[in-house]
């Protein structure tokens, strides 16, 4: 079985993978030096979200994100952490009313909740709306993770949709309202929808929930068993890598993307 191993569904009329890992992550072999002091300087936290317990699986989940929605326009909310995730960024969002809940506390299922009422660390009813980010490159998912792993368990929100002012507009509208949104209404045609829960602390999991009108279950299973092979050439050489320096040149090989390029 391939590491990325996602099961696939029908859920109100849409194509819905998930991608439950449990206690098994992709990458099992890691590299000692994540148990060790760094150095100043770039780190692998401050380049990857990777650390010594969110370890190298983070570094293949923003590929996968990244890769799987190539081509569309990516925009995320950041769960809780809307504030925290703009001082990250150096960029204000556009604040919405609604925002996606997944409860990942038992290890091969989760609890979807759908959209719920967006709320911030602000927390008044007046300012505590979710904040919708646009992401330019893959860099601004790993500054929004650097804001939201702050808890037991953290959870960012992507929405891929076709590029263009109209479509955000769109989008922006489609999670504002008292009517509570749902998935199938608010992505369209080949929109994809990319929910990313990572648990930190003992009995909460990583989740990876996506869900698309189209089938994407072809270039899921390309990306799985390209992913294969780069985790594969990667653990072999983990032990062997040096230093930081080392490590995080060995990880865009790891994660199939550079981190600042669209």
């Amino acid at each position: 079985m391939h590491p990325l191993h996602f099961q696939s569904s029908k859920e109100q009329g849409i194509n819905v993978h998930r991608y439950l890992p449990g206690t098994q992550t992709a990458v099992t072999r890691h590299w000692p030096g994540l148990f060790q002091d760094w150095p100043p300087g770039p780190t692998p936290f401050t380049e990857y979200a990777v650390n010594n317990n969110n370890m190298e699986e983070v570094a293949v989940y923003t590929g996968l994100v990244w890769r799987l929605t190539a081509g569309l326009a990516r925009y995320a909310i950041p769960a809780y952490y809307r504030d925290e995730a703009a001082q990250a960024l150096g960029r204000e969002p556009v604040l919405v009313d609604w925002e996606y809940d997944i409860e990942a506390e038992s290890p091969h299922e989760v609890r979807d909740n759908g959209f719920v009422p967006g709320h911030s660390t602000a927390g008044t009813s007046a300012t505590s709306r979710a904040g919708l980010f646009d992401l330019s490159t893959p860099r601004d998912l790993v500054r929004l993770l650097h804001a939201v792993l702050l808890d037991a368990t953290s959870e960012i929100t992507v929405f891929a949709v076709a590029p263009g002012e109209a479509r955000l507009k769109d989008l922006v509208a489609s999670l504002n309202g008292s009517s509570r949104p749902s998935v199938p209404s608010v992505i369209r045609n080949e929109d994809v929808f990319v929910d990313l829960t990572i648990g930190s602390d003992i009995d909460y999991y990583d989740a990876i929930t996506i869900a698309s009108h189209t089938d994407l279950q072809p270039r899921l299973d390309a990306l799985a068993t390209d992913f294969a092979g780069r985790i594969e050439t990667y653990e072999t050489g983990a032990d062997s890598l040096p230093d930081v320096e080392a490590f995080l040149s060995a990880l865009p090989a790891l994660s199939g993307i550079d981190l600042d390029t669209k």
